[in-house]
């Protein structure tokens, strides 16, 4: 029986997808939800897509050549949530991360670099998932490799805004009983709305008690 490793890669958007949304946009994050199919050499995930103008994320990535759709979902204070069509070298990455047996946890985009937390069933040495004819076409770079105890979670994607928004929380204690503190308290120190701080902490909980109970979308 094989032992499951997760690695943590990095690649540049020029060489995958959204390069030219980056030089628009270089404070843009793009955070992939799920995906929700395609075939074709295509990918649809759902995304986030925050720091970037609020009502400019579905124009902005639209131009993008990498993109051939993109469908707006809903938005929050902390961003857009968008459908995109991939096609090109992102497609081709996914289907060869497929092909080695591999699964795709998490996909970040931000600063004009990808990264990845891969899990692979049966693969214990770097070497034989990340060989040079894929480290020459996608200049990957492994960053970290999971021990069996610290891998994580499918469901883990707490953004930064909304781990400083449970952090602070947190610190002024409006999780103490009775609370110590306000959803306007919080606000005003992270110098945003109440709903606004609602909103990230809600969000928050819930990516955290799914990860918790070892819940997905598709449960």
């Amino acid at each position: 029986m094989g032992v499951a490793t997760t690695f943590e890669v990095e690649v540049p958007a020029s060489t995958l997808a959204l390069a030219e949304t980056f030089e628009r946009a270089p404070e843009a994050t793009v955070r992939i939800e799920r995906t929700v199919g395609g075939g074709n050499d295509q990918m649809m995930p759902h995304a986030w897509v925050s720091d970037v103008e609020t009502g400019r994320a579905a124009d902005l990535l639209a131009a993008d050549p990498s993109v051939t759709e993109v469908r707006k979902l809903g938005e929050d204070s902390d961003g857009e949530l968008l459908e995109i069509e991939f096609e090109g070298d992102i497609c081709e990455f996914t289907d060869a991360i497929a092909e080695r047996g591999g699964v795709i946890l998490r996909a970040t985009a931000t600063d004009g670099v990808w990264t990845f937390q891969l899990r692979f069933a049966d693969r214990g040495d770097i070497g034989e998932v990340f060989d040079d004819e894929f480290n020459q076409r996608y200049e990957a770079t492994v960053t970290r490799l999971y021990g069996s105890n610290d891998a994580p979670s499918a469901r883990t994607g707490v953004t930064d805004k909304q781990r400083r928004a449970l952090s602070t929380a947190f610190e002024l204690g409006y999780y103490s009983v009775p609370r110590d503190v306000d959803l306007r308290t919080v606000g005003e120190r992270l110098d945003i709305s109440r709903q606004a701080v609602s909103e990230r902490l809600r969000r928050g909980h819930e990516l955290l008690v799914s990860d918790y109970l070892g819940k997905t979308d598709e449960n």
